[in-house]
């Protein structure tokens, strides 16, 4: 008769771990999603969207404004993304002469690594908004 209520609680204990182990995986997978998408062009608008919650009226006249800045923003990710390829490539320079070939194919294939990331993430604005919201 003990061993159904230990079985009860070790199966009720299982689960619950089970459960909270799935919930953190969507948490940090959320906000994982949320920090890659940082320098997408809309990603901007929507999140001053959703810190802002205008009305209809509001959103109407303050979109531009955030298309405006959306913008510029994304052209100073973009520039500051280009001068740290540049000072990697002026790094890998620097470094060279004093690294063996196996150090070199470290660090190329490091940058070639970052550079395959960059490449798969979102691009330059398609003219289109898509925020959520419907705003």
């Amino acid at each position: 008769m003990k061993t159904k209520p230990a079985i009860i609680v070790v199966a009720t204990l299982i689960i619950g771990f089970v459960i909270g182990f799935l919930v953190n995986g969507q948490l940090t997978s959320q906000r994982y999603q949320r920090f890659v998408s940082q320098d997408h062009f809309d990603a901007f608008k929507y999140r001053m969207m959703e810190v802002i919650k205008p009305d209809a009226e509001q959103s109407r006249k303050i979109e531009p404004i955030l298309e405006a800045y959306a913008q510029k923003a994304f052209q100073t990710l973009e520039s500051s993304k280009e001068q740290m390829n540049e000072l990697h490539k002026d790094l890998r320079e620097d470094l060279e002469p004093y690294l063996d070939e196996q150090q070199i194919r470290q660090l190329d294939n490091m940058q070639n690594r970052f550079d395959r990331f960059r490449k798969d993430r979102p691009g330059p604005p398609s003219g289109r908004g898509r925020h959520r919201g419907g705003r």
